[in-house]
């Protein structure tokens, strides 16, 4: 298979730098070991963030997905936490690992919730929220849901966000008392997949330990107005028997972040306003 290395590497220098080039001009031999140590009928590169590589592939137990990073670190981290989640039948199985590398159950359809032209109800999507935070212990978290939000916040003053009152509500989140589960983190609809008959699976956890109406942010605010990311909290938070006024609060402190993300100006102006508290 014919790899295009200088648009990897292009895609990979702007979080690794010039490291990462070292790592692309690694890669094809490193593939060659991985096929060879995993008996795998290597596929289709498959589309990816900025930090790791993903292919499809056919090792002896059927489908999977490998997936290599120059972050061996982020890789370990990932599989630690994937295996923690496992009992919740919400994640892809880890087959096997290696240094900076990972074999992954292939999820089918594995359709990305984002992209589906009829989204999860809110039952359905509760059900899977529950089951995640059913999982794992919250100790073994790499870190706290208090860090990974400065780390959010850092990331959106950078894009211009206007983050004072989300800094407010979430000083007000945390000085409260509440759960705490071993969260997801990341839990936007580019990280959640279709699995058919077994229900919806998680990919890619930024895993911490924090309050579960968190990790049910992201679905309320895809909704592509106001009115529709009501409709979704208050379904949600029933379902998932959370905090109705917590989840709002979450909502209000992440909707300004959101707002600098999305492409779409209509949703990104009521991201706004819904994190001004206009509804």
């Amino acid at each position: 298979m014919a790899l295009d290395l200088e648009a990897i590497a292009n895609r990979l220098e702007p979080r690794f730098g010039k490291a990462a080039r070292r790592w692309v001009g690694t890669l094809t031999e490193r593939l060659d070991e991985l096929v060879a140590q995993w008996g795998l009928d290597l596929g289709d590169q498959l589309k990816s963030g900025n930090s790791s590589v993903v292919f499809r592939c056919r090792p002896p137990q059927g489908e999977a997905v490998l997936k290599l990073s120059p972050d061996s670190y982020a890789v370990r981290e990932e599989v630690d936490m994937l295996r923690q989640f496992t009992p919740s039948g919400r994640v892809p199985a880890v087959l096997a690992t290696a240094r900076g590398a990972v074999l992954l159950e292939s999820i089918h359809p594995g359709t990305l919730v984002e992209k589906m032209p009829q989204p999860p109800s809110p039952r359905e999507y509760a059900g899977f929220l529950n089951d995640l935070h059913g999982a794992g212990d919250p100790a073994t978290a790499p870190r706290r849901l208090e860090d990974w939000v400065d780390v959010l916040f850092n990331s959106a003053a950078q894009r211009g966000a206007d983050l004072a009152e989300s800094k407010r509500l979430r000083d007000d989140l945390f000085a409260e008392p509440t759960d705490t589960v071993l969260l997801h983190g990341d839990l936007h609809l580019g990280n959640v997949l279709s699995g058919g008959a077994k229900g919806l699976a998680a990919i890619d956890p930024m895993a911490c330990a924090g309050d579960p109406c968190f990790d049910a942010v992201d679905y309320v605010l895809e909704g592509l107005d106001r009115a529709e990311m009501l409709r979704r909290r208050d379904e949600l938070a029933e379902a998932a028997r959370i905090d109705v006024r917590r989840l709002d609060t979450w909502c209000r402190v992440t909707a300004p972040i959101g707002a600098t993300y999305v492409s779409n100006p209509g949703h990104s102006a009521e991201l706004a306003a819904f994190g001004r508290g206009e509804y």
